[in-house]
């Protein structure tokens, strides 16, 4: 009896002094994250024409949107605006001229977006946020934000110490784009126009993209400041869908859907 004792004494001993690696209980693997790595350009519309379904106006607007599951405070971003003038001239990107760049303010909760819309926009057709650029509708003033007639560039932009974009005395980098001035545009096949004739290839369209509604894809999850990288000439390798000619959609402004 004493040495079944002494046994079962040290084998308590021995199993106490024992460190197993066996987990009976794992943590469960979490989900894939489905968010967007940062705020993103996410609609925008081209207008050479007006749209009569909302008393002859031309509707610019751009729209981001903040999938990153978390809010995001908007005055680290600003919006930089640069028109081209002609088919082949490829310029920088340039934000020197004070009235081409919207530095934003406030929150933006995670899932919503930001509406920056023409004042000469409809206001019923048109929700947005804030309202930017000039009220004139001179073809001379296309250089101007908010006229985006599919040769007009939009930039967004974020605070960055390396950045190469001084903007208020403040380095930015370029985080994502909708056109560029240092790409080649071509020349429309559509009506010609005293407002502009070129236009960036974007989607798979080659023959008109200044009248459209441009979507966002909603497998993009990042943004991307190369827009060579992003337009493609052929649909299925695009990061956007467009709609049909003079076709403008507004049932998705300040929602990202697509």
């Amino acid at each position: 009896m004493k040495n079944i004792k002494f046994y079962v004494l040290i084998t308590t001993i021995f199993c106490y002094s024992c460190t197993s690696e066996i987990t009976f209980d794992p943590e469960a693997p979490k989900p894939p994250s489905n968010a967007i790595s940062d705020l993103i350009i996410s609609e925008i519309s081209t207008y050479i024409n007006t749209d009569a379904t909302t008393g002859s106006t031309r509707n610019h607007y751009v729209e981001l949107y903040n999938g990153t599951e978390k809010s995001v405070d908007l005055t680290q971003y600003a919006i930089g605006y640069q028109a081209v003038t002609d088919e082949k001239t490829l310029t920088p990107w340039n934000f020197t001229t004070a009235a081409n760049v919207l530095v934003l303010t406030g929150t933006l909760d995670n899932g919503k977006a930001y509406v920056i819309a023409s004042p000469q926009a409809s206001t019923t057709a048109v929700p947005r946020d804030i309202t930017w650029g000039t009220t004139s509708t001179s073809s001379a003033d296309a250089s101007k934000p908010l006229q985006l007639s599919g040769n007009s560039a939009i930039a967004l932009l974020k605070k960055d110490a390396a950045g190469t974009y001084v903007i208020s005395g403040t380095n930015y980098k370029i985080i994502d784009v909708f056109g560029a001035p240092n790409v080649e545009r071509i020349t429309f096949k559509g009506s010609s126009s005293s407002r502009n004739n070129w236009m960036w290839v974007t989607a798979g369209e080659l023959l008109d993209t200044r009248n459209r509604t441009f979507w966002r894809k909603a497998t993009v999850k990042a943004p991307n400041p190369v827009w060579n990288a992003t337009k493609e000439s052929v649909a299925a390798d695009s990061e956007w869908t467009l709609s049909g000619d003079r076709l403008w959609v507004y049932t998705n402004v300040g929602i990202f859907t697509k």
